[in-house]
Order: structure tokens, then sequence, then C-alpha cells
């Protein structure tokens, strides 16, 4: 009878073990593709942001340059117009027309400042810095919480037991920290001149 206890106990013991291993392997499991998830979530943050970017930074730029354009073009116009009346010089009659081209020249200025009182160059310039650093700044901030969601993947399964059940699960350390691609590393140059 001795032997029998014994046996079932020793059978009890295995039995606790194996419900012990199997639990700890499906949670080691469960949790590695909860962490794998998260760091695809992640990256895919990451994306979304420098896609933002991508389509910020051209509609910025045409906003912008819209207005830049058009006060070029009035400036442009003044500065020749003000060549002119140099170039005049003592000819009352050049100076004259040179005069009225400088006045055409000057009044689409002042329209623009009548019927947008609030325009101004420098707001637009300062709201397209501030829009492309806010940019950046979110594309920074979605980077480290990558990093951050990678690194405690891969702390995760490196450590014991997970990291024995990770290697039989196929989840493996995962160098994928963002360094970032130069490309996507730069600042995008915005080149007003063109």
């Amino acid at each position: 009878m001795k032997g029998l206890w014994v046996g079932l106990g020793v059978v009890g013991v295995i039995v606790l073990v194996l419900l012990f291993t199997g639990g700890s392997y499906i949670s080691a499991k469960n949790a590695m593709v909860q962490k794998n998830e998260d760091v695809d979530r992640a990256y895919s943050q990451v994306n979304i942001q420098q896609q933002r970017r991508l389509d910020l930074i051209p509609n910025l730029v045409a906003s912008v340059k819209g207005y830049v354009n058009e006060e070029t073009t009035v400036l442009t116009n003044i500065a020749n117009a003000r060549a002119g009346v140099v170039a005049a010089g003592s000819d009352r009659s050049a100076s004259i027309k040179a005069n009225s081209n400088l006045d055409v020249a000057i009044s689409p200025l002042l329209r623009l400042q009548e019927n947008y009182p609030n325009l101004k160059s420098d707001a637009q310039f300062i709201r397209l810095t501030d829009e492309l650093a806010g940019t950046e700044n979110r594309i920074a901030v979605e980077r480290g919480r990558y990093n951050k969601t990678l690194e405690d993947y891969n702390v995760f399964v490196r450590q014991f037991p997970n990291s024995f059940w990770a290697n039989i699960a196929g989840f493996h350390y995962r160098d994928e920290y963002f360094k970032g691609d130069p490309s996507n590393a730069t600042a995008p140059k915005v080149d007003f001149g063109k």
C-alpha cells in the first residue's frame, strides 16, 4: 500500500509539474504575443506620424507659398518700379511714367493689407516653422514609444524562463530599434525660392 501512495504521489507531482509547466508556457506565450503586437502597433504609430509629415509639408508649403508668391510678385514689381524711377533721373517725362508705374506696383500691396490686415509673411513662416517642429516632435515621441515598447518585448523574451519558452514558440530578440533611416531622420528642406 505504501508503494501505491508513493506511486500516486510521484504521479501527482509529475501532473503538477506538467500543469505548472503548461501554464507557464501558455502564460508566457500569451504575453509574448501581446508584446509583439504592441511593438507592431507602436511602429505603426511612427509610420502614421511620418505620413502626416509627408502630407503636411507640401500642403503648408503650398499655402504659404501662395501668399509669398503674391507678395514676392508685388515686392518684385515695387523693386522694378523703384529702379525705373531712379533710372529716369532728371528726365521729367520718364520720371512721371516711372512714378506712375511705382504707384501701380504699390497698390496691390496696400489692397492686400486692407483685405487681410493680419496677413503677414512672418506669421505664415512662424506657423510653418511651428507646424514642422510639432510634426518632428510627434515623430520623435512616437519613435521613443516604439523603442521603449521594443525594449519591453526584448527584455521579456530574454528573461528566464521566458527565453526558454520564446525559443520554443518562435519569439526571438528583435534588433529593430529605431535608429532612423537617413531620409527620415533629416527634417525635410523647405525652399520658398522656387
